[in-house]
């Protein structure tokens, strides 16, 4: 059994492929299995550290309205799609699982001209623009919130939950985690994460509220993205010994375990896996991701109890500062949103996506 992987651009599209990739692995040791990406993402470093084979596709994101950046993007995915129906001809894959990102369209595009299966997950309440054009090509479509069942005319759309890495819910010693990180062991500790590549929004946000919390017995990890780091160190108290800046978290569960308290986007692989972990949240949604799909994803966790949704555009660094302090002095408020959070779990995401594929390949799921 073959297998191809296809996802990329972000963390959130790469990750619950390769918690896909883990179950697939577990339910069949001998499945051979591959991811195909964009070769100017992060995904062949990331999936090759997973032990996983990768092969690299050009890629360009494509905006909302036309432009030549967008003709020249259309262009990069004819180039894709040929290079693409390459690949596969040349590995012959039994299935392609697609999770998202420019570069998935290509290759579910390939695969469906091979005629052969192929399965796409999408992770956020509103579907991504991208999967709602692949649908229409895809043998099953497995989503992780019941609300996105009715944007897909398909009758194989099956509630999986979102997967993710076995690594990230499996438990670690808090004091210990704070340690590897650099940290204090015994200090409320809040982890600022804006994602695989960061987020200037939060990071602005962030840099102000800090000198609002000196000496209240907090201390803050704040991944800014690599590419924001300078601007962040730029802007940032030289004086703050209780925040610490980092441009890139390699292995992000470390971090979760490490905090008390989260502040970050509201991508659905982001709140799948502090669910798992049982983490309180502040969100702040992406303002302009399409169709306002964070600020819906953020909604669901706020309204069980789990998150405190802050609206980017118009939040303050002292309204911010004024949420850390007040769920840092109220721990009772805390452990009812840890508990609301894990209740939000879905631990067997990836295990019924794999088996969805297995039964793709066997032939006893049909379109």
């Amino acid at each position: 059994m073959k297998i191809i992987l296809t996802g990329g651009g972000t963390g959130g599209h790469i990750y619950p492929a390769l918690g896909v990739a883990e179950a697939l692995r577990c339910e069949n040791p001998e499945a051979e299995l591959l991811f195909v990406g964009s070769r100017q993402g992060p995904e062949g470093r990331i999936a090759q550290r997973a032990g996983l084979r990768f092969i690299g596709l050009p890629s360009r994101p494509f905006g909302q309205k036309l432009s030549i950046a967008n003709a020249a993007a259309l262009l990069t995915l004819a180039g894709a799609l040929i290079r693409a129906i390459l690949v596969l001809r040349r590995e012959r894959p039994d299935l392609v699982i697609g999770t998202g990102g420019y570069t998935s369209a290509a290759v579910v595009l390939a695969q469906g001209l091979r005629r052969k299966p192929t399965l796409i997950h999408e992770q956020n309440a509103v579907p991504g623009r991208t999967n709602l054009f692949l649908s229409r090509f895809a043998d099953a479509v497995c989503v992780t919130y019941e609300e996105s069942v009715d944007h897909f005319r398909r009758k194989n759309v099956r509630v999986t939950g979102l997967p993710i890495r076995r690594e990230i819910a499996a438990p670690r010693d808090k004091a210990d985690a704070r340690v590897k990180l650099g940290l204090k062991p015994d200090l409320f500790t809040v982890l600022v994460y804006g994602g695989s590549q960061g987020a200037r929004g939060i990071n602005k946000l962030t840099v102000a509220a800090v000198n609002l919390l000196q000496g209240q017995g907090i201390q803050i990890l704040h991944q800014t993205g690599a590419r924001n780091y300078d601007d962040v160190k730029e802007i940032a108290p030289s004086d703050a010994d209780f925040y610490h800046i980092v441009g890139y978290i390699d292995e992000p569960e470390v971090a979760y375990w490490a905090a008390d308290l989260i502040l970050c986007r509201s991508g659905a692989s982001t709140l799948a896996e502090l669910c798992a972990v049982g983490l309180p949240a502040i969100l702040v949604p992406y303002p302009y991701a399409y169709a306002d799909h964070q600020m819906k994803n953020a909604r669901v966790l706020e309204k069980r109890g789990a998150a405190v949704v802050v609206n980017e555009k118009t939040a303050t660094g002292g309204e911010l500062a004024n949420h850390i302090a007040a769920l840092h002095r109220d721990g009772e408020r805390l452990r009812r949103m840890a508990a609301a959070s894990i209740g939000l779990a879905q631990p067997d995401a990836a295990l019924n996506v794999a088996k969805i594929a297995e039964l793709l390949i066997s032939g006893g799921l049909r379109a």
